[in-house]
């Protein structure tokens, strides 16, 4: 997936093709959307266990085959943890948030290899060291797992590699369980997108019904749901989600607001006290579409 941050003004002027989706969640955005049973195979719920320091200490092999220096200390210490607490797993459902980690990790050791260190050239060479080990244990691990029956695997495999026998695997996941993970309706709601913008919609509102706190919300969901009304040329829709996405990202591109209310038949006042309507359900986490009335806009 590509950024979905895109300039609406131009979009709206030049009626080019959309993009609904960027190329995947972050590790942060995905932890938070994990459930309870995953999330605490990621140690993030750990209240007691050691500190990256010790853990180097009584296993550097843990830590050894990554940058020695200050860079990237936040996603260094996500994989040395992760391998940590999962160092005699023999499962696959942590090699997820471990590929995630892995991935984070390399975009920025891969940038901070060519920084310069003014006193420890040694340090310095340890950064190529770990976009290796990076770039290895991707491979590593998406070979072991290009098979895996798990949801979060098998989407990954397909997002990643296009592997249609991945998809095929989350496909029919989601058609033989009954669904409460928002992460999981997103990337439902990506694999749809292509086919049918409404149910789309419907399946990001479900999403936004399952959150029950407004931080854990994937931002993706509300520049979706902007550029999706966009592509439906339903101008009052975008205005309003827009609005919504602008209280919750500081990084929203929200200069068109004027240009998509004034082809709507309300007032500006009308689509804001929807949209406060609807940060005031996300903030409560009592989202829901129907209650809303959204489909009347």
């Amino acid at each position: 997936m590509t950024k979905l941050l895109i300039n609406f003004k131009n979009v709206a002027h030049n009626g080019r093709k959309r993009q609904f989706f960027r190329k995947f969640s972050t590790l942060s955005v995905a932890v938070r959307s994990l459930p309870f049973s995953l999330l605490l195979l990621t140690g993030c719920d750990n209240l007691f266990e050691p500190t990256v320091a010790e853990i180097c200490k009584d296993d550097p092999a843990l830590c050894s085959d990554l940058n020695q220096d200050g860079w990237c200390r936040s996603e260094k210490a996500t994989i040395i943890r992760l391998r940590h607490t999962h160092k005699d797993d023999k499962s696959e459902q942590y090699k997820y948030p471990l590929m995630l980690a892995f991935e984070d990790y390399l975009a920025c050791v891969d940038k901070a290899s060519g920084i310069e260190h003014i006193k420890y050239r040694d340090k310095e060479a340890t950064r190529l060291k770990g976009v290796l080990t990076a770039q290895k244990e991707l491979k590593r691990l998406s070979r072991e797992t290009r098979h895996a029956a798990d949801p979060y695997l098998s989407y990954y495999h397909w997002s990643r590699h296009g592997n249609k026998e991945a998809l095929e695997r989350f496909r029919q996941y989601m058609r033989s369980h009954d669904v409460q993970d928002p992460a999981l309706l997103v990337f439902r709601a990506e694999e749809e997108v292509k086919r049918d913008l409404q149910r789309t919609t419907a399946i990001l509102y479900e999403a936004l019904s399952l959150y029950e706190t407004a931080d854990a919300v994937d931002m993706e969901i509300y520049h979706s749901l902007v550029s999706i009304a966009l592509e439906q040329e339903n101008y009052r829709l975008a205005y309003v989600w827009l609005k919504v996405t602008e209280y919750y990202d500081d990084e929203a591109l929200t200069d068109s607001k004027t240009l998509m209310a004034a082809r709507t038949e309300l007032p500006f006042d009308v689509l804001d006290a929807v949209a406060d309507e609807i940060i005031s359900a996300i903030n409560g986490g009592d989202f829901n579409a129907d209650e809303l009335q959204l489909a009347r806009l």
